[in-house]
């Protein structure tokens, strides 16, 4: 029998604390499926497709690793593949309890799926993609915080999207 599982998120971009829940849950499981949400009330930085190309680079050496995105309620697309278990990661408490919510919500929805919660470990308690953008905007160093290659692909777009708001007047 394989255990295959979801990692849901917008990944906006793919952080090493995701990487790190990824490599955890690829040694557990033997098919994991990294599910990249549309999630337009985000207002992302990259497009659904650019974080599809950019995850599916950065887990190319996880060969049980499966990426895609999606636009629907990560529910339905689980049981459209047949997924039972659903990989959350927790950083804090208030993680925890939005979480949690989510959790229940989707049992209640389809009752033979699991949420698994893996605790960030180290100094990805402290890290989301928002504050890397935060932090590239305003010219701080955030390598040590995504991949190389995912952080000029932040570094251009903020430098690309900067020069769009020169350009444009004040309305």
């Amino acid at each position: 029998m394989t255990i295959q599982a979801m990692y849901p998120g917008t990944f906006d971009p793919l952080t090493y604390g995701h990487l790190d829940i990824i490599i955890r849950s690829h040694k557990i499981f033997d098919k994991i499926f990294l599910a990249i949400a549309e999630n337009p009330q985000k207002n992302p930085l990259f497009s659904l497709e650019e974080r599809v190309i950019l995850a599916k680079q950065a887990t190319k050496t996880l060969t049980n690793v499966t990426v895609f995105g999606f636009n629907d309620l990560a529910i339905n697309v689980m049981k459209e593949k047949r997924i039972n278990i659903l990989i959350r990661g927790l950083r804090t408490r208030s993680d925890f309890e939005y979480e949690i919510q989510l959790a229940k919500i989707n049992h209640y929805l389809e009752h033979e799926v699991e949420t698994m919660f893996m605790i960030s470990t180290g100094i990805w308690t402290y890290l989301s993609s928002k504050l890397v953008k935060e932090i590239a905007q305003y010219g701080g160093k955030i390598d040590n915080f995504i991949p190389n290659f995912i952080a000029e692909k932040v570094i251009e777009k903020l430098h690309n999207t900067s020069k769009t708001k020169q350009i444009l007047p004040n309305l």
